[in-house]
């Protein structure tokens, strides 16, 4: 029923339904309403009137104006505005948060969000995705004792989780990073007795905003702890609330992060011990980039461009990134390509000539490459398949390749293709294993859920278990019993329970293939063999589905990604090539929504930040050129990203300057006076809503969790605007593009 007629009648009835009964009221302000209506009405009183146990928390939107305001137990941060309407609405619903004040309140942020935004600063997110505890957190104070070397330290709780805690500390309380924990407060409660042993927990990284407390993670097994951890907070969640800031900082970051590997233009590619390439991401804009290194496959030549001798020296050398030139000459029988490192040229003095060549060819290319070694933690491999374990086990290093605008000398030198000899890329080209981010499942087929009693057969031995879905071709099982088999085992599975649908069906002994294996070995994923209608189970299933497509649920195809591809996409976008920002935009203008770091790079992090460690992006872009870029951007002539060149100098009094795109004179000046000088290339990208598919394992448990964050995220990802890549090139301005070559380089013997 739609209430919107009847708004200004229930705001009035509300408050006084405290001292008055409800129904009476309706009956005196509105006696010609039928029965139906009129009890639809005392309905949505009661619901108003509700407690509510949804948090507020606005600084995400007013950063710096928040505050935390109190009460019943609930910590919310308001902004100072909505912080006095929170007070008033008190005073209407009798001192209780309700549902009334919470929707009241969200109706006060709509006009609020209307007014101009700033381009403000945000913290830098840090996408440390297996920091945050995505786990179910409890919003509870009890005792907690860290038991230390030198005796025993007393606080309470915050909050506490199965496997992480958040305390209060004192200012003068030092811990050590590893401590022993136990709750006497908790042991005492039946069931709960065992949580006076202590168990050993570890202390984790934390913003410098969280003073006064401190996060642990216990980093010690115990059935026991995980079961009576559990029950209570499975017990108290509907009384005291889960913390959701945790969760919607995982999905925050997960959907920057994806905006980034989507949108971007940089290509993320992984390499083994051995420097050898071995898995690429793909995207839309990499789709160009690996056309270009393609001779019989997509990508084929990544392989030659960047040689294992070269990934391995840049393995070796201490700065975080590099420049990297290649270009293309299309001979008689063959096409030649050369590729060589900007330090390398710069030694050769061979810089001007080399780019002189690759523009009279008409192909240069110039790549920003950023190496960075893979970290993927053994807890993070232990949640993996089979699969997943061996494709990642072989990981060593990750590298973005970016491609950059390539510089154009005043002045061509003379053709001498023989000097650039060295520099020749041998043209025998290696198979490339692309994974593209949105990557299908590998039963194409439509999926089931659906669960039946199933039997394993290995030798004389009988294992039972069920299933967790089913296809016409394939099936999940999980098992009683953990097995260990190799992929591509065979094994015969019987059907005890639907055999008894009919004598007509031999669903015992099938022939299945195992082709995966996952939860410890006690869920395998079977493959028909051979798959068809040779096969009994393929016609059983076939029938079954076609009879019972209604009385079926089948799975979301969104629930299919392997989990080795979305830990790939988080290990990508937590080591950039440099920072970027994510800004949003609504009626006020623009405003920053994310800013991702880039903690590699210090010196250009100092820039973009200030002394609170948060993003200040105004120091780098100002609203007219973000107006600028955006109008240019919206054109209807296909253009999905812009680059400009920011330069950042002193100036004698030692005030920072920022210009975009100088000119020749200008820059010549500023590279004579100012040996502090910071260049960046700054690429925007156009982000809409509509361009992407954001898959977000939390979005469910983040919807239960909280309805206000998850109404934060939806609106924060419809206001998606630009997303700003700095790159740092100050090596290449720095470079003279304009002086002849030295001499001849020396051939290879």
């Amino acid at each position: 029923m739609d209430f919107s007629p009847y708004k200004a009648l229930l705001d009035r009835i509300v408050p006084l339904s405290y001292q008055q009964d409800a129904e009476t009221l309706l009956n005196s302000l509105l006696p010609e309403t039928d029965s139906r209506t009129h009890y639809r009405l005392l309905a949505e009183i009661n619901r108003l009137k509700a407690p509510c146990l949804r948090v507020l928390d606005l600084r995400q939107l007013f950063p710096q104006q928040c505050r935390p305001v109190l009460h019943q137990g609930l910590y919310h941060m308001l902004p100072p505005r909505l912080e006095q309407r929170f007070g008033q609405l008190l005073e209407q619903y009798n001192g209780d948060y309700t549902r009334g004040l919470y929707e009241a309140l969200l109706t006060e942020l709509e006009t609020l969000r209307q007014q101009p935004a700033m381009l403000n600063s945000t913290p830098w997110h840090r996408l440390g995705f297996g920091i945050r505890r995505q786990e179910p957190r409890l919003q509870f104070v009890t005792p907690v004792r860290f038991h230390l070397a030198d005796g025993e330290l007393q606080t309470n709780s915050l909050d506490i989780s199965v496997h992480g805690l958040m305390a209060t500390l004192a200012s003068a309380a030092k811990l050590p990073e590893e401590v022993e924990v136990s709750f006497p407060g908790l042991a005492r409660q039946p069931a709960l007795a065992c949580l006076a042993e202590p168990r050993h927990y570890r202390r984790v990284c934390q913003g410098k905003n969280e003073k006064g407390r401190v996060r642990l993670q216990r980093i010690e097994p115990d059935k026991a702890w995980d079961q009576a951890l559990e029950q209570f907070i499975d017990q108290n969640q509907g009384r005291y609330g889960q913390d959701a800031e945790d969760l919607f900082e995982t999905a925050l970051s997960q959907c920057w992060g994806r905006a980034l590997l989507e949108s971007g233009q940089g290509q993320v590619l992984f390499f083994d011990a051995r420097g050898s390439l071995q898995q690429a991401l793909c995207n839309r804009a990499g789709k160009p980039l690996l056309e270009y290194w393609q001779q019989k496959e997509q990508g084929d030549l990544l392989g030659c461009l960047l040689a294992p001798e070269r990934i391995l020296a840049m393995a070796g050398r201490s700065q975080a990134s590099m420049l990297l030139y290649a270009f293309r000459v299309q001979g008689k029988t063959a096409s030649y390509r050369f590729a060589a490192e900007h330090d390398r040229l710069e030694q050769d003095r061979q810089l001007a000539q080399f780019i002189s060549e690759g523009q009279r060819a008409g192909t240069l290319q110039l790549y920003h490459l950023s190496l960075s070694p893979v970290r993927l933690s053994d807890a993070l491999l232990d949640d993996l398949d089979v699969m997943g374990q061996t494709k990642l086990k072989m990981l060593k290093w990750q590298l973005w390749l970016t491609p950059l605008p390539a510089p154009e000398p005043e002045q061509r030198l003379p053709a001498r293709p023989r000097l650039l000899q060295p520099y020749l890329l041998p043209a025998t080209p290696a198979p490339l294993n692309l994974v593209p981010l949105r990557q299908a499942a590998l039963r194409k087929e439509t999926r089931f859920r659906f669960n039946t009693p199933v039997e394993l057969a290995l030798g004389d031995a009988l294992i039972r278990g069920g299933t967790e879905d089913i296809s016409v071709q394939g099936m999940k099982v999980r098992l009683e019993k953990a097995l260990e088999l190799e992929l591509l085992t065979e094994v015969q599975l019987s059907l005890p329970e639907l055999s008894k649908l009919g004598r007509d069906w031999k669903l015992k002994r099938l022939r299945y293939r195992v082709i995966n294996q996952s939860g410890d070995g006690h869920v395998l994923h079977l493959q028909a063999e051979p798959a068809g209608k040779n096969h009994a189970g393929c016609r059983f299933f076939t029938a079954l589905l076609a009879q019972n497509q209604d009385k079926l649920r089948a799975r979301p195809e969104t629930m299919q990604h392997p989990a080795w591809i979305r830990l790939l996409t988080r290990q990508a976008v937590q080591q950039l090539a440099g920072p970027a920002f994510i800004l949003g935009r609504n009626d006020g203008g623009f405003y920053v929504q994310g800013s991702l770091a880039a903690d590699h790079l210090p010196a250009l992090m100092g820039w973009l930040g200030n002394d609170d460690d948060e993003a200040s992006p105004g120091r780098l872009l100002s609203r007219p050129l973000l107006q600028s870029v955006a109008t240019i951007l919206q054109r209807p002539s296909g253009r999905s990203h812009l680059l400009s060149e920011v330069w950042l100098s002193t100036d004698a009094a030692g005030v920072r300057q920022r210009q975009i795109d100088p000119d020749a004179a200008t820059r010549e000046r500023l590279l004579a006076s100012d040996k502090e000088l910071t260049v960046c290339q700054l690429i925007s990208n156009r982000l809409q809503l509509r361009q992407l598919d954001l898959y977000m394992p939390e979005w469910q448990r983040l919807t239960e969790t909280s309805l206000y964050k998850t109404q934060q995220l939806e609106q924060n990802l419809a206001e998606l605007s630009l997303l700003c890549q700095v790159i740092d090139i100050t090596g290449l301005a720095r470079s003279s593009l304009n002086a002849p070559a030295a001499g001849p380089a020396p051939l290879p013997g």
